[in-house]
């Protein structure tokens, strides 16, 4: 889960529980894979409960809103590719982003909870694939996680049962913590841009001349420090490096430590952990093999 609702008035930024991981005038919530290059393997975007298809829009081009030209190629249509999806109860739900070619459906074919709608795309305002989804009834869009009018604001407190996602979703989800995506040991300095385009790249090997322990992050707050700790099977420590604390939220992020010397084949063991105000919020290990 990338990024949720925004739930507060104007200009300000609050989540549906009263942080920071959305935007402002975010109306939907976004659950992201990590990639374009996964985007190859497909990822189905399903129906979120029985309906009716009222509309679609496909063949919008698939690629990441980088600069000022490219948010402006896509105005009016920042959805990109979706379609809207008439629930019982007068439940909407509106898909965007969609990848091209994806959709599965037409307008006033019915579908069941589970039913294949589309592929994950990267269409529309992205910077990164994704699916977001709006939830409306009665004209007010509403939080999946908590059930609430937007214009309700925040709750500081989270009464799951409330949650218009099923128990199973709801047991996986902890707005409160950041997300380690992915972490591992390259053979150069690791680049975000790169990250959201090919993925994790590929494994050190021990004819690089440079070595870096790396990690990526999902909604990282202020303050937040990273860590990272690299030893070999005999347990000594090759890497142990903190970084300053972060100065303001992050919500896609990269980061990473090394040497400038090669690494010798064998076992490794990486550990990346986020802390928070002195306290371990994320943690992340990967055993690492060098050839």
């Amino acid at each position: 889960m990338q990024q949720y609702a925004d739930m507060a008035a104007g200009n300000a930024v609050a989540d549906p529980l009263c942080g920071g991981m959305t935007y402002d005038g975010h109306s939907g919530t976004d659950l992201r894979i990590l990639s374009l290059k996964d985007m190859e393997t497909g990822f189905p975007v399903i129906a979120v409960g029985d309906g009716t298809v009222l509309r679609i829009r496909d063949q919008e081009t698939d690629h990441l809103v980088e600069t000022e030209a490219d948010r402006a190629s896509v105005a009016g249509r920042e959805c990109g590719n979706g379609l809207v999806l008439q629930l019982q109860d007068d439940y909407e739900v509106q898909y965007c982003h969609l990848q091209k070619d994806s959709l599965a459906v037409k307008p006033g074919d019915t579908v069941r909870a589970g039913d294949r709608l589309g592929e994950i795309g990267a269409s529309g305002l992205a910077q990164f694939p994704h699916v977001h989804i709006t939830v409306t009834r009665h004209g007010d869009t509403l939080d999946p996680l908590t059930g609430r009018k937007l214009s309700d604001g925040c709750a500081s407190t989270f009464r799951s049962g409330e949650s218009l996602f099923a128990p199973e979703i709801v047991a996986k989800l902890d707005p409160t913590k950041p997300d380690i995506l992915a972490i591992g040991v390259a053979g150069k300095p690791v680049v975000y841009e790169a990250l959201v385009r090919e993925g994790p790249p590929p494994v050190v090997s021990a004819t690089d001349t440079v070595f870096v322990t790396w990690a990526w992050f999902a909604n990282l707050k202020k303050g937040s420090a990273i860590r990272f700790v690299l030893k070999d099977l005999n347990g000594d420590t090759l890497i142990d490096h903190t970084g300053e604390p972060l100065e303001r939220n992050k919500a896609a992020y990269s980061a990473f430590a090394g040497k400038k010397r090669s690494l010798p084949a064998g076992q490794y063991q990486v550990d990346v952990s986020v802390t928070l105000d002195g306290t371990i919020v994320r943690n992340a290990v990967s055993d690492i093999s060098v050839r």
